[in-house]
């Protein structure tokens, strides 16, 4: 597969794939900046106030009727987060249509993703009262839908302590003690502070038969949207990787909720970052432990034991947390602490059995091989190594996994420190 190949055009960077294989043309806008406590509700808003309506497209019906206007080309808007990075995206999946001029279609495609995230204006569509208004009664359920998740609740706010007085402990969604105050005038000032600050990079992915001149449409038709005034993009990279050297004491953290279940998170600083060269062996250390079925966690906790409904570790990427998570009975927690504990000392000794080596390297390459055929996932894989300030793609990481020696993933167990231990105890889940 051929890898993406990028136009610099100063502040912003345009970044094309062309892929015969796929049936759509993905295009994605992504704006990425830091995220600070004074702005992270407004920021988290942006891209649903931007569906409601642009000055051309003042509502969300007429937004709609241009997609099928292009044959039912899908068009998304969302907030997300790596590490203490905003992301906001505009993208649009345009489908291959038999007949028609493919060059229009995605020429109108890519007039209707730059309007939603360029055509604004205070008191006009999604910043007009009565749409703002509307959009902060929706963005207090999509915050108070997060603890409905209560294995995704405890999992965020294991990672909040964890990274706690950071960009990265600011939660996706924002605060819902923001939202009332929240006016049009000053969710246009945040949008005028995202158009000036955020470093801007753009997606082609699919078959586009004239990649080069469709990179250079786009970066000319970004330069003339984005402010006169603007800032360059920025050569250092932000780095969010919690350090297990850092001193700081160990956090345990407790709090109660009516469910059944007892959520448990305990998360290590392994201060391995997406981009540094321990990262494979950090990602096969984890699916030893406890990322797969057959990992010694699930096996040693749940199948032998009876001791968890789930359990689980996840790397997260961008701050080197490993965080071993599981839904338990609230009794059972010091016991499943124990059993955790002397699976991570055995795999600091490098007892790991062949076959859990074997099986743990044919999952993750079958996982990045399937990412490979997904679009959305080489842009978002793509767009994140950007945030690391990385360059290692996704058949790089296959390779590099399977270089990963046993001792390499001991070497990074060794280094493990615990950061936070978060329980949300279920008040029904003591018997």
């Amino acid at each position: 597969m051929e890898s993406f190949q990028t136009l610099d055009a100063g502040r912003c960077q345009v970044h094309t794939l062309p892929h015969p294989a796929f049936r759509t043309k993905e295009i994605s806008l992504k704006f990425h900046l830091r995220m600070a406590r004074e702005r992270v509700t407004e920021v988290a808003m942006l891209p649903a106030v931007w569906m409601n309506g642009t000055l051309s497209l003042p509502s969300y019906r007429q937004i709609a009727l241009a997609t099928d206007d292009l044959y039912g080309t899908h068009v998304r808007a969302s907030a997300s987060k790596r590490g203490g990075y905003h992301i906001l995206e505009v993208g649009a999946s345009v489908p291959d249509v038999p007949g028609e001029d493919e060059a229009a279609l995605v020429e109108r495609a890519l007039d209707l993703v730059l309007s939603l995230a360029f055509d604004h204006a205070i008191g006009v569509g999604g910043f007009a009262e009565a749409a703002v208004q509307r959009e902060k009664e929706l963005h207090r359920r999509r915050i108070r839908a997060v603890r409905d998740d209560k294995a995704a609740y405890a999992l965020q706010r294991c990672h909040q302590i964890a990274c706690r007085g950071t960009p990265a402990g600011l939660p996706r969604l924002g605060f819902e003690e923001d939202v009332e105050a929240l006016m049009p005038d000053r969710l246009y000032e945040v949008y005028q502070q995202v158009l000036a600050q955020a470093e801007v990079h753009a997606y082609a992915v699919g078959q586009f038969r004239d990649m080069a001149g469709l990179a250079a449409r786009v970066a000319g038709r970004l330069a003339q949207a984005l402010p006169e005034k603007r800032a360059m993009r920025t050569e250092t990279v932000a780095r969010d990787v919690v350090q297990p050297v850092e001193v700081r004491a160990f956090e345990e953290v407790t709090e109660a909720e009516e469910a059944q279940q007892t959520q448990f998170d305990l998360a290590f600083a392994s201060g391995v970052g997406f981009g540094d060269d321990e990262y494979p062996a950090l990602v096969m250390m984890n699916g030893v432990f406890g990322g797969f079925a057959h990992s010694k966690l699930f096996m040693s906790i749940r199948e032998r034991r009876s001791l968890a409904y789930s359990v689980w570790s996840f790397v997260d990427a961008a701050t080197g947390l490993l965080t071993v998570y599981a839904g338990i009975s609230a009794d059972k927690r010091d016991e499943v602490r124990q059993i955790l504990e002397e699976e991570l000392e055995a795999l600091r000794r490098g007892e790991i059995a062949a076959s859990e080596w074997q099986e743990t390297r044919a999952t993750l390459r079958n996982q990045y091989q399937q990412m490979l055929d997904q679009p959305a996932m080489l842009i978002a894989w793509h767009h994140h190594a950007v945030i690391a300030g990385s360059e290692r793609t996704i058949p790089e990481m296959i390779e590099s996994v399977d270089r990963v020696r046993p001792e390499d993933a001991a070497e990074v167990a060794a280094a493990l420190r615990p950061v936070c231990l978060y329980v949300l105890e279920g008040r029904g889940s003591r018997a």
